[in-house]
This record gives C-alpha cells, sequence and structure tokens, in this order.
C-alpha cells in the first residue's frame, strides 16, 4: 500500500472520523472454539476507529450551467480508510453472563464520528408552503374530476384504501423509512417532477398541454418514466421490508403494508400495458390518461407471493440473495434492473443496520485487527446558489474493497467468518455510504483537503 502524501499546499487535510459499526450479524449455529464455554453460537463482525484522509490536493475538473444552476465539479486523488475490526461471538441461547466489559475491545481506540448523524444526512430542500397548496389543490382537482366516472371512482378507492400504509413509510422514523425519504428527496428530481406535472395538467382545461411523461429533469437528464419508475420500487421495497421486519411484532400492519406493496404492483403493471415503464415512454398528455381510465377494464394484474418477495430487501440480503434477484419463471413479472436491485439492496442494508444495532450484545471477541481501503479518483459535485454558496454535493466513490487482517484466524468459525463476509456486500455498501456521506459534509462545509479548491478553506 503506497505512503497517504497530504496536500502539497494550504492547510493540513482534517483526518475524518466515522462512527462505529454496530455488530452485523454473520451466522448462527456455528463451532466454536474449544476455549469459550458454549459448542455452538453466533457470530458477527463490527468496525470501529474509522478515519479517512486524502491523498494529494484537491483538482479542478469541469464546470457548467444546467437550467441556471451552476456545478463545479473536482477529484480527489484518493482517500485512506484505515480502521479496527472485531469478530464477535455469542452463545445461540443467550444466558446471563458477566461479560466484565469485554463488549467493547475497540473502545479506547474508537473516535466520535466526525459529523453527527443528524448532519451527515442529506438535508433536501423542500417546496415552500405555496407550492405544497398549489400542487395540493391540483391534485384535488384531479380527484373531483376523476369521480365523475365510475372507472374515476374506481381508482380512488382502489387506491385510497392504502392512503395510510403510505403515509405510515413515508413518516415513519425506522432506518427503512428513513432512506425511503432520503431517496425520494434525492437530487431533488421529484421536486421538479412534480412541478413539471402540475404545469402540464389541469382537469378544468383542455388547451393543448404537452404530454406529462414526455420529459426529461433540465439539472440530472433523467427522464419522466424512468425516474418515476425508481420511485415506485423504492416505495413497493420500503413496504415490503418494513412488513418482513414488523411481521413478528405487529402482523396487523404488516399485512397492511404488504397489501399496500402489492396494490403499487398491480399499479404498474397497469401502466405498463399503457406502453411506459423505466424502458419505455408513450407520451400521454392529461387527456390521454384521463380516457385510459375510463376504457380501463377494471380487472388489475395479478400479483403472487413469490413476485413480491423480490422487495424483501431485508430477507434478501439474511438469505444472500439481494444480488442474484431470480426473475422466476413468471414472464408478466416486472423485470428488474440493475437499478432496481440496487434500490432494493439499499433500503435492504438500512434494516439490516438497524436490526444489528437492536440485536443482543455479544459475549466473547474472537479475533481482532487493521482494516484498510484505498479509494481512488473521488469525484465531487457541487451545486452552487446564485452567490456562489454551495447549495450541496455529491459524492462519486468507486468500489470499496475492504482489506482484513485475518491472518491469524483459525477454526471453524473462522472459516464461516471468512466465507461471509466475501459474500456480505451490503457491509461494504453501508460502509461505503458512510464515506461518502461525511466527505460529502466535509466538501460542503469547506474542509482543506475535500472541499473544491476554489472553495475551500485555505
Amino acid at each position: 500500500m503506497s505512503t497517504p502524501q497530504p496536500p502539497r499546499s494550504g492547510d493540513a487535510a482534517e483526518t475524518l472520523h466515522l462512527a462505529d459499526t454496530p455488530g452485523y450479524p454473520l451466522a448462527r449455529n456455528v463451532e466454536m472454539p474449544d476455549t469459550l464455554g458454549y459448542p455452538t453460537g453466533s457470530l458477527s463482525f463490527r468496525l470501529g476507529a474509522l478515519q479517512v484522509r486524502p491523498e494529494g490536493r484537491p483538482e479542478a475538473v469541469a464546470e457548467e450551467t444546467r437550467d441556471g444552476v451552476r456545478r463545479v465539479t473536482h477529484r480527489i486523488p484518493a482517500l485512506l480508510l484505515t480502521g479496527r475490526y472485531a469478530l464477535d461471538a455469542r452463545p445461540d441461547e443467550i444466558r446471563e453472563i458477566d461479560t466484565a466489559g469485554n463488549l467493547r475491545p475497540l473502545s479506547q481506540e474508537a473516535r466520535q464520528p466526525t459529523l453527527p448523524a443528524g448532519a451527515r444526512a442529506v438535508a433536501p430542500r423542500h417546496p415552500d408552503d405555496d407550492t405544497v397548496r398549489r400542487w395540493t389543490d391540483r391534485a384535488d382537482a384531479h380527484r373531483t374530476k376523476l369521480m365523475k366516472t365510475e372507472n374515476g371512482r374506481q381508482v380512488l378507492i382502489e387506491y385510497g384504501t392504502h392512503n395510510e400504509s403510505y403515509f405510515d413509510v413515508f413518516d415513519g422514523t425506522s432506518a427503512t423509512c428513513r432512506a425511503l425519504r432520503k431517496k425520494w428527496a434525492e437530487k431533488g428530481i421529484t421536486q421538479r417532477m412534480s412541478e413539471h406535472t402540475y404545469g402540464a395538467t389541469d382537469p378544468d382545461t383542455t388547451d393543448g398541454r404537452p404530454p406529462v411523461n414526455d420529459w426529461q429533469d433540465p439539472q440530472e437528464g433523467v427522464a419522466y418514466n424512468l425516474h418515476a419508475w425508481r420511485q415506485r420500487t423504492t416505495v413497493v421495497t420500503t413496504l415490503s421490508t418494513e412488513a418482513g421486519r414488523i411481521a413478528a411484532k405487529d402482523p396487523d400492519k404488516a399485512d397492511r403494508f404488504r397489501k399496500a406493496a402489492e396494490a403499487s404492483e398491480r399499479f404498474s403493471k397497469a401502466v405498463q400495458q399503457t406502453g411506459n415503464d423505466d424502458t419505455q415512454t408513450t407520451p400521454m398528455t392529461q387527456e390521454n390518461v384521463y380516457a385510459a381510465i375510463d376504457r380501463h377494464s377494471g380487472e388489475l394484474p395479478s400479483v403472487c407471493a413469490a413476485e413480491m418477495a423480490r422487495y424483501d430487501g431485508l430477507a434478501l440480503l439474511a438469505h444472500d440473495t439481494a444480488q442474484a434477484a431470480p426473475e422466476g419463471h413468471r414472464p408478466d413479472w416486472i423485470a428488474h434492473s440493475d437499478e432496481d436491485r440496487a434500490i432494493i439492496q439499499e433500503i435492504g442494508a438500512a434494516a439490516y443496520h438497524e436490526e444489528a444495532q437492536q440485536a443482543p450484545p455479544a459475549t466473547d471477541t474472537l479475533h481482532t485487527g487493521a482494516c484498510t481501503a484505498r479509494l481512488t479518483d473521488i469525484r465531487v459535485t457541487t451545486h452552487l446558489d446564485p452567490d456562489g454558496t454551495p447549495a450541496d454535493v455529491t459524492v462519486e466513490l468507486p468500489h470499496l474493497a475492504l482489506e482484513i487482517d485475518d491472518g491469524q484466524w483459525r477454526g471453524a468459525a473462522a472459516d464461516v467468518a471468512r466465507e461471509r463476509l466475501a459474500a456480505m456486500r451490503f457491509v461494504r455498501h453501508l460502509l461505503r455510504d458512510a464515506v461518502a456521506e461525511t466527505v460529502r459534509h466535509a466538501a460542503c462545509t469547506g474542509m482543506s483537503g475535500y472541499a473544491h479548491p476554489r472553495l475551500g478553506r485555505s
């Protein structure tokens, strides 16, 4: 591994500290070393004392203006991530054990994160009250018009049935629900798409308004249908993952979430029948949409349990099938793109992280050691307000390959741990996200070594 090089000018780059991770479950019913007082147990893996520092100084790469928004992009030659790991164990059957303080072998080396969780989160720019009022009034006007036809009334009844479930996941406090809100607000695309929809529709006029779905986001270049499809995957995945997560403690609510997810999937299939999904666009004005509703037979496509199981991100991660994403044998299933699978994995990883935080603590530590990763050619794009102040920052990181010093691992438990860690891509995904969020905030606040060379502190 190359020796880290500090920035060559200006202030020395600050080292960023990441929060310790919880113990991520690896496997159960694993044969334990003879030195422990139980023959089989559960393994978990956690990281601590995580630090990120840059190699080299930031370099300006590009500058552009889209739809009146100025963006500047720079690169950080490399980031070096260092930390410590612990491979922990506990009995399969939890019993009262005096652990003598050995639950946190990394605590002496652990650091407080550079940024608290709230600061690391993306701070979306929500529409103001007047905008929300305009959008709500327009939606109410569409509901009024739909109520004038039988098919329109059936549409409102069918999907109004699940409004409580949709509200619950958008307003929820779980990691899964927070991931939904983050995806929904990401890069402001949904907000600009909503404003376009408002302008392209008005149920009180038929004055040749443009097609609703023949649009590209002026800032990100994402097509209307593609973004809508990504967001519908996000909602169905959140509902399905939450249903699986709470099934044991709140079966009624879980059933309600599953039914809402199924309704969303059926609606998506009905939309596909109009020639619209993430891969195709049949331009439709608001009059075309109303006509399609009036012509509809009222029969919605069916869905099955195996089809919907593809959206339970937590279950897929637990069984290590998120990457395989089998499509099954039904030709009428909605095919998942790589982007769909990434969304399912991201939401599943958020749920898994929270489950790990709430799991019983380990009672023994089998191994500790160093871990490192080196990420190269990091691209950072800063969106600037008219006065030149950074409004938001996006960070593009390459694949994170975490190197673990496991040279002293021996025995059956070690073999299982190696195998599981190699397969658990989402652990690296979570770590990569944590690095990206911390670097994003460092760049946005002008920290030396991370911000654009013209915007950083010097």
